[in-house]
């Protein structure tokens, strides 16, 4: 164990992991969702996160200048390809289609074609486990036409996937020679929120109307290649914790009934799978889920942490949810672009108060903190933690 404070009492991993079982550990963990914001700190642009080494050190000056933080929550890529197995959409990137301190863009366009849901039910069917990757090998050369068809994808990404997946291994390495665990091992968007990506909004409405069966077969059909890509992962990185992103899932863009009918059902099956394997969904619930607590409650008990964005009413997640799932966030964005550093740390006080009581709560930021954020609103936020998040006080 390495201590990031003096009154601690277990390490990072330990703590995460008794928090997200719910039970109480000795202080409230903190994991920031930061990218954008290292490079304005650090005096890069967006564009220069890209090079490895610079990245890391201004990940690095964070870190040291306004941390610590408990867990390692990552989000960059060395290849803007790679980001198509997360999010398949077409995307403009910072120094590539825009300029080079602008943020990425992702364009609704059709992706996945109508043709595409009969297909991947069939191939659910036929190679269950591999349905992951076939599915993308036929949309990533309709993201990136550089990139080309069939083995040709495979030849230009897989030296990609590798170079990359060193360069993790190198700076997880340093992660845990400081002390931080890694909040999770991979990282994937829930199958009914892939199909809304990949289909561009309005395809998808009409998709909801016009082929709702279709869409929940897919659906399922995808998930034990995602519950073994997440598995075989996991057990290669030594964490049994995985984000499952439900961007499209919220009340925001579809009805309370549409998320329990289509959405839920696969999402569910998913999560209880790698419950099965003792793994942990970290379901990333950006925009308002205020109508779908109460459905969260059919997954299972112990197993989930559901982080809010900040629009969410966390402390209502608390009452309907905290029983069942642990809690994560939730310091808007705005708070900490615009707000002073003493309302921070009234905010960050009275979320380790209310949302942390009993366990079951990891502090951190409303998604990602914004890029214009204040650094001393960011440090009031991480270092709320050591002043007011010890339950032995």
């Amino acid at each position: 164990m390495k201590a990031l404070y003096g009154e601690d009492r277990m390490g990072a991993e330990r703590r995460i992991r008794t928090t997200t079982r719910l039970q109480v550990p000795d202080r409230v963990p903190v994991s920031p969702l930061i990218y954008y914001f290292a490079a304005h700190y650090a005096g890069l642009t967006n564009y220069e996160l890209y090079d490895a080494v610079k990245y890391n050190r201004a990940i690095d000056m964070c870190f040291y200048d306004l941390g610590p933080w408990d867990a390692y929550y990552f989000m960059h890529a060395y290849y803007r390809e790679l980001g198509s197995f997360l999010i398949p959409m077409k995307v403009r990137e910072p120094g590539f289609d825009l300029p080079p301190d602008s943020v990425r863009q992702y364009l609704e366009e059709e992706i996945m074609r109508e043709d595409d849901f009969a297909w991947l039910i069939r191939r659910g069917e036929k190679s269950p486990r591999l349905a992951y990757l076939h599915m993308f090998n036929r949309l990533i050369p309709r993201i990136w036409e550089h990139v080309g068809p069939g083995w040709r994808c495979a030849a230009f990404m897989l030296p990609r996937m590798i170079r990359n997946a060193v360069l993790y291994a190198r700076e997880f390495r340093q992660w845990r020679d400081r002390g931080v665990t890694l909040l999770y091992s991979v990282g994937v968007e829930a199958p009914f929120d892939t199909f809304s990506l990949a289909r561009g909004l309005m395809c998808f409405v009409r998709d909801l109307k016009d082929r709702p069966g279709e869409i929940a077969a897919a659906a399922e059909a995808l998930t034990a290649a995602y519950a073994f890509r997440i598995k075989v992962l996991c057990c290669f990185l030594g964490v049994k914790r995985a984000i499952i992103d439900v961007h499209r899932s919220s009340n925001d863009f579809i009805s309370p009934r549409t998320f329990a009918e289509l959405s839920l059902p696969s999402l569910q099956l998913l999560v209880e799978k790698l419950a099965a394997e003792g793994i942990t969904s970290i379901l990333h619930c950006d925009g308002n889920w205020d109508l779908n607590l109460e459905a969260l409650r059919r997954l299972p008990p112990g197993m989930v942490v559901v982080q809010f964005d900040g629009t969410t009413d966390i402390f209502r997640a608390k009452e309907v949810i905290g029983d069942r799932m642990c809690i994560y966030g939730d310091v808007p964005a705005e708070m900490l672009a615009l707000a002073s550093q003493s309302e921070v740390d009234e905010y960050c006080h009275r979320l380790i108060e209310e949302v942390g009581k009993g366990g079951g709560f990891i502090l951190g930021s409303g998604c990602e903190v914004a890029p214009n954020a204040r650094p001393e609103n960011v440090r009031a936020m991480l270092r709320s933690v050591s002043k007011y998040g010890y339950y032995s006080r």
